[in-house]
């Protein structure tokens, strides 16, 4: 497959691909030396910062905590602490600006060479923890702002992916990363193309902080309408107590398995496993189809509520979400509400008001059920239709501007991506 700068005056080729004839191409070997880590577990971190205290780079962070390459020191409070009675090695490395620290171990293959820059160490003490590598840049080849791209190169990515050993998890030894050829610019084009991309992150971060104070914002609303501490003017009735049982009928939906998904099928269809892992509170859009014949399924009624039956754990079954539209087929292993209480408040209202209250309800050891028979006894607090539906009306609008911001987020994260593939390539140079 032909690359876009293939032949292109001004590139040459070399074992990672085509590149602009002022770039080198190193080992990791030649470019850092690797400095000591340590193997401290949880149990010995906790979160409460103090003078002088130490912190420590966990992979399992790395992974899942810090969403930048670039890990800022000064913004982030997510690092966590090594207890006051930990002993620490004397010959532990204590990490400066710029390190690098590197996830050695992975579970999945997509995380496999997750790495992080440090920004604002400033006077912080900081070491590298379990499952990590850590790397300093022994000869002034790499930038500030750039260090934490060289590995996102796509052919240096790919190499790293290579040396991934295991089969439930994927390890990286400091041997074999040694042998990883990096692609490196010119020092000014590595600030260059660091400032850039540094652009991007404050944009992101931004809108990332944005969407965390509205989602903060919407659950303080929840709690206060879903209580009845919070009324709409002209509405002033008392909220009255019933049993679900007794304002509800209840269905259980029919097996719907893996192999009966198909791409082109003719009948939305949900299965219960996407409640955890696809749905919120409203499902307005099905993302599973099937061809099975409607006759030997159960559709849904417009609004209808649907509860997991069973699953790992008590507070996983909890979660309610409701089908706005008709006619999707509900899979095995599905509680479904139907009632005419509105859907979306009541979905709402389960998740808050009743989630522990639900959870208590369910029931077994290593598969925890939770029976029609026992949702039919929980009791809730209802307000009048139209307060329900006012209620309904103000949480949604809240949800649909995060799902909107969201997707701008994700766009940006896509453009970036994108951008980022250019210009560590070199098929997009920056002026300097």
């Amino acid at each position: 497959m032909e690359t876009a700068v293939e032949n292109k005056v001004g590139y040459k080729k070399t074992k990672l691909g085509w590149i602009p004839e002022d770039w080198e191409v190193l080992n990791v070997s030649d470019v850092f030396d690797f400095l000591s880590t340590n193997s401290l577990s949880r149990s010995q971190m906790n979160y409460s910062e103090s003078d002088g205290c130490l912190y420590n780079i966990h992979y399992g962070d790395i992974h899942a905590t810090y969403s930048e390459p670039i890990l800022d020191l000064d913004k982030c409070k997510q690092v966590p602490v090594v207890n006051d009675d930990v002993l620490i090695s004397s010959s532990i490395s204590y990490l400066k600006e710029g390190d690098i620290v590197m996830a050695d171990a992975s579970e999945d293959y997509a995380g496999v060479g997750a790495t992080i820059e440090l920004s604002n160490v400033n006077n912080k003490k900081i070491v590298a923890g379990l499952h990590t590598l850590a790397l300093r840049d022994k000869l002034g080849v790499t930038a500030q702002g750039y260090r934490a791209y060289l590995l996102k190169h796509p052919k240096v990515s790919v190499s790293v992916k290579v040396i991934a050993t295991g089969s439930k998890v994927y390890g990286i030894s400091k041997s074999n990363l040694l042998k990883i050829s990096l692609v490196l610019p010119p020092l000014p084009e590595q600030h260059k193309i660091a400032t850039i991309l540094s652009t991007w992150d404050k944009a992101i971060d931004k809108l990332t902080q944005l969407i965390t104070t509205k989602e903060q914002r919407k659950k303080g609303l929840m709690q206060l309408l879903l209580t009845g501490k919070k009324r709409f003017s002209g509405f002033t009735e008392e909220w009255k107590e019933v049993k679900l049982g007794d304002v509800a009928t209840f269905l259980k939906g029919k097996g719907i398995s893996k192999n009966d998904i198909a791409e082109k099928g003719i009948t939305p269809c949900i299965r219960y496993g996407e409640l955890y892992t696809t749905y919120n509170e409203i499902i307005s859009s099905v993302v599973s189809h099937t061809n099975l014949d409607i006759r030997n399924l159960v559709l849904s009624e417009e609004d209808d509520v649907i509860i997991p039956a069973s699953g790992e754990t008590a507070l996983d079954i909890a979660t309610a979400s409701c089908v706005i539209n008709k006619n999707v087929a509900l899979g095995g292993d599905l509680n479904i509400i139907r009632t005419e209480i509105d859907g979306v408040f009541l979905s709402y209202y389960l998740n808050t008001s009743k989630k522990h209250d639900i959870a208590k309800l369910a029931q077994g050891i290593s598969v925890i059920h939770l029976y029609t028979s026992q949702l039919k006894t929980l009791q809730i607090c209802l307000p009048k239709k139209g307060e329900q539906q006012k209620i309904a009306s103000t949480l949604s609008a809240a949800d649909k501007e995060i799902e909107l911001l969201k997707l701008d987020l994700n766009n940006l994260q896509r453009q970036k991506k994108g951008l980022m593939q250019k210009l560590l390539t070199g098929e997009v140079r920056v002026k300097i």
